[in-house]
């Protein structure tokens, strides 16, 4: 009795295990799939904070939102994967919504948590996330040897969930970072540590004291470059977080894909700071940037952050009777035409 007990135990986790570990392997495919075209050109991925709203009415409508907004990214935006932080519930709502488009096309996107709730990440890898953002600020590799990420990656996997390194460099040292051979250091000690190959690298260059972003009058940041040998292996992505306008995030995106870098995060500083709570206005903005980013006709991206959704509708309806009566298309009002102008009416129309 103790043996069949002991075999059963056995066998359930061995099987329970390979389920874990096939789950990591397809994760890793699907990240690498998304994360790297195989044309060279740049994949662009935005992050998205969905913010749980206060208002009571607001929070009944959150659901359709979140849909809406994973469809607006996943057809009309066609961004590479979704890199999101948020509740729980929201995040599972945006990964039902693209299963729901698995055998369609666009087919469904990868899903990257980059929030810092790790008692999540059970619920998350159940839901269908691919993987998690684990953020290691260093001044040199050694560094990384003091950070969690061993122990992070240990228990991402576990969950058959992809660890995906976000390496935060300061301006200062990454503008020492001048040696193709900085990355390919950079991917052997990750390499190390994770005990396998990153299904993908993400480099932020931070300065809390200086622009590094872009902005006018500021100082770009040097980007350390990426060897074809690493790029043509893994997905490397840069983080951009310059505020739209000027056509600074083109800017920015074509300096990253000069220095090598397969992809790039579009963080969610680039949103105009009045956007981040309207989910509607975030999934039009990713689908005008991105969509732009990637279009070959323009390298130019412009977004009328003005809302016209707050016209009044009557006064709207009565300036389009009026441009219409004045053009003399439906004839003067010495013909019998008569004009309620108090109610904004055509009478006879």
């Amino acid at each position: 009795m103790k043996t069949w007990f002991f075999l059963n135990f056995l066998i359930s986790n061995v099987f329970g295990f390979s389920a874990i570990s096939e789950n990591a392997d397809l994760a890793r495919n699907r990240l690498n799939d998304a994360l790297k075209s195989l044309s060279g050109k740049l994949t662009l991925s935005p992050e998205i904070e969905i913010i749980e709203p206060k208002d009571p009415t607001a929070l009944l409508l959150q659901t359709p939102a979140v849909q809406a907004l994973s469809d607006q990214v996943r057809t009309a935006a066609k961004a590479n994967a979704a890199w999101l932080s948020g509740t729980t519930s929201e995040i599972q709502t945006f990964c039902e919504e693209q299963e729901e488009a698995r055998g369609n096309f666009p087919a469904p996107i990868p899903i990257i948590y980059c929030g810092e709730d790790q008692a999540e990440w059970k619920e998350l890898a159940d839901a269908g996330v691919s993987g998690v953002m684990l953020q290691c600020k260093i001044s040199s590799l050694d560094d990384l040897k003091s950070t969690e990420l061993k122990t992070q990656s240990e228990q991402a996997l576990a969950l058959g969930l992809q660890p995906v390194p976000e390496i935060i460099l300061e301006t200062s040292t990454a503008c020492t970072w001048t040696d193709e051979s900085y990355m390919e250091n950079l991917l052997s000690t990750l390499t190390s540590i994770i005990e396998q190959e990153p299904a993908s690298i993400i480099l932020t260059i931070r300065d809390d004291n200086a622009s590094t972003g872009g902005e006018e009058g500021g100082e770009l940041a040097q980007l350390p470059p990426v060897p074809k040998s690493i790029s043509k292996k893994i997905p490397v992505l840069g983080s951009v977080s310059v505020i739209a306008g000027g056509n600074r995030i083109g800017t920015e995106t074509k300096r990253w894909k000069e220095a090598g870098y397969t992809g790039n995060i579009l963080r969610k500083t680039c949103l105009p700071p009045s956007f981040t709570n309207d989910l509607d206005l975030v999934g039009r903005f990713w689908s005008s940037c991105i969509g732009e980013l990637k279009s070959t006709k323009s390298k130019n991206f412009q977004f009328l952050t003005r809302n016209y959704m707050d016209k009044v509708a009557p006064l709207e309806w009565q300036k389009y009777q009026k441009s219409v009566i004045d053009s003399g298309a439906l004839g003067s009002s010495e013909d019998g035409v008569s004009i309620n102008e108090g109610n904004g009416d055509y009478q006879g129309f």
